[in-house]
């Protein structure tokens, strides 16, 4: 068994994708570190404990290696963004309908449904000024846009195919991170001007990239 130093800012999912090339790594981690559950929060430090030859995407763990690739999304609050409130409150204002359902809901209920929305989906290591996707969300789906530049983020609804563009004030390197239940029917990267990291299976009927990483694509379920 191997062990493995948390750095700064990572959470229990960065360290699964950096260790197996895949988040469903973390049972892995939960097995073989005694006390750590899927709330515990990871500090800079911090030994876990793993199993090398469990590694789920190779290829991935690989690539992350030689291109001295950090995989650090942090907890829910990052730096000035409380996702989890920032959630709720839109809920409640544009969405008084599924507000009111969710009161009717167990605890249980109402906890699956906040977390849908608030768990990092994806992570997106962005250089350079200005970044793009271009996308279509299925009906009743929602995408939260952290830009990773103290800007206030970005919460996309509709489901007609547009344009989201954002221009960052230098040249240097942004963390952008996507939350949120979203499907797409459209999910075009080939303007975001970064390297993409699926933190799950995303759903997307027609994706297009121009990073030819096999086993990043593999997350991208094309229908």
């Amino acid at each position: 068994m191997l062990q493995y130093k948390v750095r700064s800012g990572q959470n229990i999912y960065d360290v699964a994708l950096t260790l197996y090339g895949s988040v469903e790594g973390i049972f892995d981690l939960l097995v073989s570190n005694e006390g750590l559950n899927m709330d515990t929060k990871l500090s800079y430090g911090m030994i876990l404990n793993y199993h090398e030859e469990f590694a789920i995407n190779k290829d991935i763990v690989i690539w992350l290696k030689d291109n001295n690739i950090l995989v650090k999304n942090g907890e829910h609050v990052h730096n000035y963004l409380d996702i989890e409130k920032l959630i709720k409150s839109h809920i409640q204002t544009y969405h008084q309908d599924i507000y009111d359902e969710l009161q009717l809901m167990s605890p249980d209920e109402q906890d699956m449904y906040w977390e849908s929305l608030y768990m990092p989906r994806m992570v997106i290591q962005q250089q350079g000024q200005l970044s793009s996707i271009k996308l279509k969300l299925k009906p009743q789906k929602h995408l939260i846009v952290d830009w990773g530049d103290y800007t206030q983020p970005l919460i996309v609804e509709i489901n007609e195919e547009h344009e989201i563009e954002h221009c960052y004030k230098g040249n240097g390197q942004h963390t952008i991170t996507l939350y949120g239940d979203f499907e797409f029917e459209l999910f075009d990267l080939k303007e975001v001007n970064g390297v993409y990291y699926p933190l799950g299976t995303i759903y997307a009927d027609t994706f297009i990239s121009e990073l030819d990483i096999e086993d990043l694509k593999k997350l991208i379920i094309t229908q």
